[in-house]
């Protein structure tokens, strides 16, 4: 090899051979990296807090190594203590990844909103989603440096037996997948602090958040995972492939609400998450059938446990409504860029409209896909492999409670949009109004029943009865213990009919909008962005 010549690296990127090729797919990689990702990475290496942070994780994972040896002495040379060891790296890992990186990530963004900086950002080409996920990226930079620091210490306790390790990988995916949750959190809570004073109040929420979760999965993993050493149960896999699924499904949703929320107000901050909504309800019917078929089945007695069902589409009310209740808070006008891209036709006006924002759009297609995955669910007890069963081991069956949980959900989100229209004239949209709204009917839906009570009769029964059905905490409790009958679900039913029937004629202005043409303009510009520039040759 002639030491005078270049190395191939060095070359022109459209060289030919393998060098070339590895140095045009580098750079088609360092261009599609997110700049907020390098300068997020720059910035928190040389921050105050990761430098401290990190020494102090290396710091307890080398004092619990040895303090574990000492106290474990001399047991330790010929007995299995792996798992005495791994329950102190548990907290040396946990502590970090689900406390400091979530609020890090938190206050991130919001420095970035807050110190006003953020208006440099925008002006870039860079979308807000990009932007989110550049914070994101960041974050999860960090939780592998973090768990690089810990790594040492895992590998110490497997050496030292006791511990097999599936039962530690199923310990590190949750703590992880908790923390790529709470970083989601963290991210979009960020962004809807507008004022110094809610900054702390989210920030205050977030921490207490992180307190609950920190328990919770600590219970979890010491109890559940390591304490039943859970690795070599395929009902405990078959739980963590079920919470990464959910868990994925929730990020997904939360980072593009975080990039909805910073995006401009012209762009359609709707759809996108919409069909997020849809892939998370798809996910959790998915989830809800596959455990179902795991545990349902009893040849011994010929009856299926359709309890798993049940939850399922209970779950799945709950959840649309809350989703519902947040799409009750957007913006009734639509912006020209966004009716540019309006369906035109009548089957795709019929099916497509609904993904369009708007608080009309938004409650029809809250219901529509309700519908469609709580009945999903309730006939798919009557498909094969059950179809043979001979009956239903749940105290009520599946098709009366998809119509109670149908049935309460058109009744809640009806009244809470005829509600919201007529206090938004006064008070303006926020998403504030309609969670308060949510929470006050709620609260008015449990103790309704006791008032009535106490007016007819001077005292409160403790037997469900029928006027409890607004109590919906009561009314499903008693579901699952003491069965409710299908008069009763049906008369919920006709009451969230004649909610909807009422809502569908103030639809007045869904159906009014229609596509409209793009500018000539606007045309002009989009194609010079997609036409290749034309090379002009000296004379």
């Amino acid at each position: 090899m002639n030491p005078f010549e270049s190395h191939p690296l060095t070359r022109e990127s459209d060289a030919q051979g393998m060098w070339g090729w590895i140095d045009r797919t580098s750079d088609r990689v360092a261009g599609w990296l997110n700049p907020i990702l390098i300068k997020e990475a720059r910035q928190a290496l040389k921050s105050k807090q990761f430098i401290i942070t990190f020494f102090t994780l290396l710091t307890c994972t080398w004092g619990w190594t040895v303090l574990g040896i000492m106290l474990n002495a001399p047991a330790v040379y010929y007995l299995p203590s792996g798992m005495e060891m791994l329950y102190g790296y548990y907290f040396v890992l946990a502590i970090p990844m689900l406390g400091m990186v979530p609020l890090v990530a938190h206050r991130s963004l919001a420095a970035e909103i807050d110190d006003g900086t953020f208006e440099m950002l925008a002006i870039t080409k860079l979308s807000s989603l990009r932007i989110v996920l550049g914070k994101l990226n960041s974050a999860i930079l960090q939780m592998m440096i973090y768990f690089a620091a810990v790594v040492p210490g895992l590998a110490f306790a497997y050496l030292l037996r006791g511990v097999n390790l599936p039962t530690m990988l199923m310990m590190v995916l949750v703590i992880f997948f908790t923390a790529l949750i709470l970083t989601t959190l963290g991210l979009l809570l960020s962004t809807m602090a507008s004022h110094r004073a809610w900054q702390a109040l989210f920030m205050l929420g977030l921490v207490g958040v992180i307190v609950i979760t920190q328990f919770i999965v600590g219970a979890v993993c010491l109890e559940g995972i390591l304490g039943e050493d859970a690795g070599s149960e395929p009902f405990a896999w078959l739980m963590i492939l079920a919470f990464g699924l959910v868990g994925s499904g929730c990020m997904v949703v939360l980072v593009k609400a975080a990039a909805a929320r910073i995006a401009p107000v012209t762009e359609n901050r709707s759809t996108g998450i919409r069909w997020s909504l849809i892939g998370l309800q798809a996910t959790w019917v998915f989830i809800i059938i596959l455990v179902t078929l795991y545990v349902s089945s009893d040849s011994a007695t010929g009856m299926v446990d359709s309890e798993p069902i049940n939850f399922g589409m209970m779950v799945l009310a709950g959840y649309w409504l809350c989703m519902g209740t947040l799409m009750l808070a957007e913006s009734p006008e639509m912006s020209p860029r966004v009716q540019r891209d309006l369906p035109q036709t009548f089957m795709g006006r019929a099916m497509l409209l609904w993904l369009s924002p708007g608080p009309g759009t938004g409650y029809m297609f809250t219901l529509c896909t309700a519908w469609s995955g709580i009945a999903v669910l309730a006939l798919f007890a009557f498909l094969p492999p059950f179809s043979t069963q001979s009956t239903f081991r749940a105290s009520t069956d599946p098709p009366v409670m998809a119509i109670m949980t149908i049935g309460h959900l058109m009744l809640f989100l009806s009244f809470l949009r005829l509600w919201v229209m007529v206090t938004s004239v006064w008070l303006g949209r926020s998403f504030i109004l309609p969670i308060i709204s949510l929470v006050f009917l709620l609260f008015a839906g449990t103790i309704a029943p006791s008032i009535l009570m106490i007016i007819t009769t001077g005292a409160i029964s403790n037997d469900y009865w029928i006027l409890e059905t607004s109590n919906i905490f009561w009314t499903y409790e008693e579901a699952f213990s003491g069965g409710i009958a299908m008069e009763q679900a049906l008369l919920v039913f006709l009451l969230g009919l004649i909610g909807v029937s009422v809502n569908l004629l103030l639809f007045f202005r869904e159906f009014d909008y229609r596509r409209t043409l793009t500018p000539a303009r606007i045309k002009e510009l989009a194609t010079k962005k997609t036409s290749p520039a034309v090379a002009v040759e000296p004379e």
